[in-house]
C-alpha cells in the first residue's frame, strides 16, 4: 500500500514536472562558459529534419568523454530521459534489447541524462543496474544539452544519420520495433 502512494506521488510530480516545462515559454539559458559565438553556432545548427544535430560533449556513466561528432557514420539514437520518468522506464528495456541485438551494426545508442533534473548519482547508478543497461549514457550535468536539444518532455529521442543530420524526433516512449523502422528508414 505504502508503495503504491509513493509511486503515485512521484507520477504526480513527473506529470507537474511535464507540465510546467511544457508551459514554461521563455527558459533562461544557462550559463556554459561558452562564447557567445559557439552558442550561436551550436543553435544555427538547428532542430529541425535535415538539420545537423547540435555537437555537444559529456561524460558518461564509466567516465568516458562522449563527443556526438565522433559518431559521425554511424546512426545514432539520441535519446533523453530521467530516472523519476515512467515511460523512461517502460523503454529502456527496448532501448537495452535493441543494443543487444544490434551490437556489430551501424547504429549508436547514446540516452543522455538528464543528471541536472535527475535524483541524483545513486539513483542513476541503481536504474542502470536495475535495467543492466550497457550502452553509452551521457550524463548532463549541467543541463545545457537539453536545453540546446529543447527538451521538455521526457523521454525525446532524436534519430541521426550517418551524417549527423536529424532525421526524425520522438516524443515519448519507443519500443525496439520503432527503433529498429527509425534507423532501417535512414541511410
Amino acid at each position: 500500500m505504502i508503495k503504491r502512494a509513493i509511486i503515485g506521488i512521484l507520477l504526480i510530480a513527473a506529470v507537474a514536472i511535464i507540465v510546467i516545462n511544457f508551459f514554461e515559454e521563455d527558459a533562461q539559458p544557462i550559463d556554459t562558459g561558452e562564447s557567445a559565438s559557439a552558442q550561436d553556432e551550436s543553435l544555427a545548427e538547428g532542430l529541425s529534419q535535415g538539420q545537423a544535430a547540435p555537437d555537444f560533449t559529456l561524460t558518461d556513466q564509466n567516465g568516458d568523454t562522449v563527443q556526438l561528432s565522433d559518431y559521425r557514420g554511424k546512426k545514432v539514437i539520441l535519446n533523453f530521459w530521467a530516472t523519476w520518468c515512467p515511460p523512461c522506464r517502460a523503454e529502456m528495456p527496448h532501448m537495452q534489447e535493441f543494443h543487444e541485438n544490434n551490437a556489430d551494426g551501424d547504429v549508436v545508442i547514446l540516452a543522455v541524462n538528464l543528471t541536472a533534473q535527475d535524483n541524483g548519482e545513486e539513483a542513476i547508478r541503481s536504474f542502470i543496474d536495475e535495467f543492466g543497461l550497457t550502452f553509452s549514457i551521457p550524463m548532463d550535468e549541467t543541463g545545457s544539452t537539453a536545453q540546446t536539444y529543447q527538451i521538455r518532455t521526457v523521454p525525446t529521442t532524436y534519430i541521426l544519420d550517418t551524417k549527423g543530420e536529424i532525421a526524425q524526433k520522438i516524443v515519448g516512449p519507443m519500443d525496439e520495433q520503432i527503433m529498429k523502422d527509425q534507423t532501417d528508414s535512414i541511410d
